[in-house]
């Protein structure tokens, strides 16, 4: 089920709006016909999803540092390394389990509430519900994406804009040029590949382009280098 444009793309934005929609509706309830029992439902439903969500970014923070973590291990140098193994944090208590289609119930209950005869665009605002009217050029859509070295590997930043995600490209020098590393929801991106056992000091080049519905958009960003060298 397609999802209304009011709906934030990213899931981060989407527990934001849930978060919002779903506080601000306690106030309207009454006022829009919303029951007891529906306000429960929606707050079940917002609980899991901010929890799911968070739960990935804990999750994919641990694999960053346990993959920074492996690559320290492989070779001595100094004292550079930890005293522990990185482990996830302790785990929140988990919410209400829901059925799935939370955004498809969350739809269905908009709809309603923009047919009662006592809303207005005011609580649309409030609750979050009217859709943007920002247009977006995805023509000249264009990332900019710098790296830094995280534990002697590269480490690649970008911002996500109005794009759903980036495809990202690397050249290892190789004389492979160009070739696909994957598609990336987060801004983010550690690339843990070794060098080549024949190389001492090399040059890594990267290049992305946004995508937007599963397509990509725009330009390709300008190639970002980074100078590496076998630890």
């Amino acid at each position: 089920m397609a999802h209304a444009k009011y709906i934030p793309t990213s899931d981060a934005n989407k527990v934001m709006w849930l978060n919002n929609f779903t506080v601000k509706l306690n106030l309207y309830a009454s006022t829009l016909g919303i029951t007891n029992t529906e306000l429960n439902s929606l707050q079940n439903d917002t609980a899991l999803f901010s929890y799911i969500i968070n739960l990935m970014e804990l999750y994919y923070n641990t694999y960053l540092n346990l993959a920074g973590y492996k690559n320290m291990m492989k070779f001595a140098e100094g004292k550079q390394h930890l005293s522990f193994i990185p482990k996830l944090p302790p785990l929140p208590s988990e919410p209400t389990l829901v059925p799935e289609g939370i955004f498809d119930r969350v739809s269905k209950m908009v709809k309603r509430i923009k047919a009662s005869t006592m809303y207005n665009d005011n609580i649309g605002a409030d609750l979050g519900i009217i859709a943007p009217t920002e247009s977006v050029d995805v023509t000249t859509m264009q990332p900019n994406i710098k790296i830094t070295l995280k534990v002697g590997k590269p480490f690649l930043k970008w911002t996500k804009g109005k794009a759903e995600a980036l495809d990202l490209y690397v050249d290892r020098n190789d004389g492979q040029s160009f070739t696909y590393i994957g598609r990336f929801l987060h801004a983010e991106y550690l690339d843990v590949t070794d060098l080549a056992p024949d190389k001492i000091y090399v040059e890594w080049h990267y290049k992305g382009i946004y995508v937007r519905a599963d397509k990509q958009v725009g330009l390709y960003s300008k190639v970002s280098s980074v100078d590496l060298k076998k630890i």
